[in-house]
């Protein structure tokens, strides 16, 4: 208990920044301590300031309670009495607060999270009559809808939390498979500057070589014993099989002794006599009986509903027969002494039981046949999918030694033919390199070596050239033996850089595929956590609007029943008083008068617009006149006379083209 008083004391000053210890803690009083839980509970969110000196007691324990509800939390008697675990929180109990005070304080992130999600999840209280209301219960309705979205996407976005987590750990990977990478390349680096600084590379190189194949040889012979080995044991176990079936077929041998097999065929033989002239029978006069019954049903021409009943009362009065002859039978066992009930009772009892071992060996030959059915199909589908012979036991262990052996020969092989490519592809470097340098040199055949260059190279005839040529020889044969024995340096490298370099391409691969994952599950929930953060957002906007809306109803319905408690007060009251249906009814009045009053202004305004707007129409066709008048003449001009105008005597003629 006193470790559990640390704890929390330890947390309240951490938490709330106090300077409490076990003493100063231990004798608060009961408002400070309560004040105390309930700043806890602000401090993780799940509940508001509150004041208990100021506030009531009743109102405190029921926002206490409250609080606790969000976080969750449940008493250690959780089936005990409510009331007392109400009344021991509302007097400060110190055996009922502290264990509230260390479960917040073991389990911050969930309290923390269910205070979060209390915030929205709690439904607002709505008393049923407001329901009545079709618009609040669309709202409603509308609220619910939005909380289930809240979950959906609160549930999604913890996912996806989760999701991030195990992407900082593929981070983190990556970064040790860098990290191992550097280290690789240091110790290579290490290595070969210890390489250059060791005397007698040489003597040292020929010795591990030699090394290398002797612990390749003893390998060898470890393989060869090892298989030996398996030899031996294979050989014992079929030895021992065999030995088994020589124990078996002996007791075979003795078991087919005339005399036995003459008693397993008469058993035999008194099996199938009894399943011929008992079972069998029975079984075919039921199947008959059957038969019998269905073919009577058949030929009925049609079953009533009288006829029903008709068959009903036969079989009740048959089997109010029955009842009374066994009555009657009972009766005259009763009177009289039967000393041979207790034989017929042991025979009834055998008879059941040589039926119940028909009806099991009936049942269990036919489960043989089945499964002896399944396993010859089984045989048949597993023939046609191998096509031959199917290795069992340790016929099938030997294949995969075999198979295991083949595998390491296998890569063995691949390590040594990389180290090969490796060692071909640095001396053709190297040759190209001597090209460059020499483009006078002429190799006519670069896959033959000989321990002299100077068959190799083309001379020319001059004797300075000889001369030069002589000394490039030298330097090229210098140049050819530092390569020799750099390449016996570097072939124990080069055999220990080959599986490093397999390492490491597979560590770069399993790197980027990991990068390439890690960038796109980032990306991802970048976006996810943006769409997730942009809902939140309208979702606390939603819940924030109909908060509101909630409360101008509810301000609005205190209104509607004080005006409601006010006029059954005016009922109930004296008549000729100053009242407030009088001053509703002069309220009343006014509006009707005002209503009268605009609805005559309105009338006037129309009548006088009515002249307005006829006038106004006229003007408008004469403006729509005009500006047709207008547009005619001025095509006429544009056009021209349009025909030609002759001139005589006495007249004018214009003729139109």
């Amino acid at each position: 208990m006193t470790e559990d008083l640390k704890f929390i004391v330890a947390e309240i000053n951490k938490i709330l920044k106090a300077d409490y210890n076990l003493i100063s803690f231990d004798s608060l009083s009961i408002e400070n301590l309560l004040q105390l839980l309930l700043d806890v509970l602000e401090k993780f969110g799940a509940a508001a300031k509150f004041d208990v000196k100021e506030s009531d007691p009743a109102d405190t324990n029921k926002f206490l309670l409250d609080s606790l509800k969000k976080i969750q939390y449940r008493p250690a008697n959780a089936n005990g009495d409510p009331t007392a675990f109400r009344r021991l929180l509302l007097q400060g109990d110190k055996k009922t607060i502290y264990p509230i005070l260390q479960f917040i304080f073991k389990n911050e992130e969930k309290v923390r999270n269910l205070a979060y999600l209390a915030q929205y999840l709690i439904p607002i209280d709505l008393p049923p009559e407001a329901m009545a209301n079709q618009e609040i219960a669309n709202l409603w309705s509308e609220y619910q809808l939005i909380l289930n979205e809240f979950k959906e996407v609160h549930r999604g976005h913890t996912t996806s939390r989760k999701e991030s987590d195990q992407f900082k750990e593929l981070k983190n990977d990556i970064g040790i498979i860098d990290a191992e990478k550097e280290n690789v390349k240091k110790r290579l680096e290490r290595t070969q500057s210890r390489l250059d600084k060791i005397p007698q590379q040489d003597l040292l190189l020929e010795a591990g070589n030699a090394l290398r194949v002797e612990r390749d040889r003893q390998k060898e012979l470890h393989s060869q014993l090892e298989m030996q080995r398996q030899s031996v044991q294979k050989a014992t176990v079929t030895q021992e099989r065999l030995l088994k079936e020589l124990n078996a077929a002996q007791v075979a041998s003795h078991d087919a002794a005339p005399q036995y097999l003459l008693q397993s065929l008469l058993e035999e033989t008194d099996i199938a006599r009894f399943m011929v002239q008992q079972k069998l029978p029975q079984e075919v006069a039921t199947k008959k009986a059957e038969i019998q019954i269905l073919d009577e049903v058949l030929t009925h021409p049609s079953i009533t509903r009288e006829y029903l009943t008709d068959l009903q009362e036969q079989i009740d009065k048959i089997g109010a027969d029955v009842h009374r002859m066994l009555d009657s039978q009972l009766t005259d066992r009763g009177n009289q002494s039967d000393n041979l009930l207790p034989f017929r009772q042991q025979a009834a009892t055998v008879a059941r039981n040589k039926d119940m071992c028909a009806e099991q060996l009936d049942q269990v030959t036919k489960e043989l046949r089945d499964v002896e059915n399944q396993i010859r199909q089984k045989q048949e589908v597993l023939n046609g999918i191998v096509g031959g012979t199917i290795l069992r036991g340790e016929e099938l262990k030997q294949y995969v030694n075999m198979l295991r052996t083949k595998s390491s020969v296998y890569k063995q092989k691949r390590a040594e033919l990389a180290a090969v490519k490796a060692e071909a592809s640095d001396l053709q470097q190297t040759l190209d390199n001597l090209k460059q340098q020499d483009p006078t040199l002429f190799f006519p055949n670069e896959s033959a070596q000989d321990d002299s260059m100077d068959g190799l190279m083309s001379r020319p005839e001059s004797p300075i050239e000889s001369r030069g040529v002589t000394e490039l020889a030298r330097l090229v044969d210098g140049l050819t033996r530092a390569v020799i024995a750099a390449r016996e340096r570097a072939t124990p490298l080069s055999q220990q850089i080959g599986p490093l370099r397999l390492k490491l391409t597979d560590l770069k691969e399993q790197r980027d595929l990991k990068k390439q994952t890690y960038n796109a599950l980032n990306t991802t929930l970048t976006a996810e956590a943006a769409v997730l953060h942009s809902e939140v957002s309208e979702a606390e906007k939603t819940v924030k609007r109909l908060e509101s809306t909630w409360q101008e109803l509810q301000a609005e319905h205190e209104r509607i029943e004080n005006l409601l408690e006010k006029a059954a007060e005016e009922q109930h009251g004296p008549k000729g008083s100053n009242s407030l249906r009088n001053s509703l009814t002069n309220q009343i009045r006014e509006q009707e008068d005002l209503a009268e009053s605009l609805a005559e202004e309105n009338r006037i305004i129309n009548s006088e617009n009515g002249g307005g707007e006829k006038q106004h129409e006229m003007w408008a066709d004469l403006n729509t006149l005009l500006r047709v008048k207008l547009e005619c003449l001025r095509e006429a001009k544009q056009m021209g006379p349009g025909g030609t105008l002759f001139v005589q005597k006495g007249a004018e003629t214009f003729t139109l083209q």
